[in-house]
């Protein structure tokens, strides 16, 4: 288990960092200004849909190794019915259905923030966020009915033993939906067996956005004025 969350922590692609730094910080869920929501759901850190395949990816490559299982993006799924290629192993595959905002249609104020520079000036910013409501369908293929059914099960069992990683790194909400037969998939099904499952997945974007420092905004009025002067 340690070696997968070195892993995990290692494939990481989040901006933590610009945040933890951060002193001085007000949390708008708390003191609400700006049309932030009070005691609105939060995750503690901003991540992508796509960041949040990048995770499972490879929770799925190391967890489920023992079955040879490969994680693949729909587009790789035509090579699937090969003829010339062998179906040695079992492979699941997403498809993004859908991503729209959740009731927040321009990123809302979570925090103010101060940052302090080098020469310890301060300049005042904002983290902004907003979320997204998104539709994942994945797609189990094997060569036999019993594996397909065993991959899927396991891989539903992943998702549940890492619902709260997920939301740790990023993620508001992951659950199960609904298990569909998909007709998209009717021609792989000649040959194969197919499993279609649909998740629920809710992300929040995070933005962090600075003001123009002080100094800056007066260096600025110099320039100008200066140019004026000389005309």
């Amino acid at each position: 288990m340690n070696n997968l969350e070195l892993l995990l922590n290692e494939s990481e692609k989040f901006a933590e960092n610009l945040i933890a730094k951060k002193s001085n910080k007000k949390d708008n869920c708390e003191e609400p200004c700006g049309g932030t929501a009070v005691n609105m759901q939060r995750a503690k850190k901003g991540a992508s849909l796509y960041d949040f395949l990048d995770m499972l990816a490879i929770i799925v490559d190391y967890a489920m190794s023992d079955m040879n299982v490969k994680f693949i993006t729909d587009e790789e799924e035509i090579k699937l019915i090969d003829p010339e290629i062998s179906f040695n192993h079992p492979y699941i595959s997403y498809r993004v259905i859908s991503r729209k905002p959740n009731n927040e249609y321009k990123p809302i104020v979570r925090e103010e923030i101060i940052e302090h520079d080098e020469h310890n000036e301060q300049r005042l910013g904002t983290i902004r966020g907003i979320g997204f409501d998104c539709i994942v369908q994945f797609n189990v293929f094997a060569s036999e009915n019993k594996v397909a059914n065993k991959v899927m099960e396991t891989f539903e069992e992943l998702m549940l033993s890492y619902a709260g990683y997920f939301m740790e790194q990023g993620v508001r909400q992951v659950y199960f939906k609904e298990q569909i037969t998909d007709t998209d998939y009717n021609n792989f099904r000649d040959v194969l067996s197919i499993r279609n499952l649909r998740y629920y997945v809710e992300i929040e974007k995070l933005m962090v956005i600075f003001n123009r420092r002080i100094s800056d905004s007066l260096l600025y009025g110099d320039i100008i004025e200066d140019k004026t002067t000389k005309k």
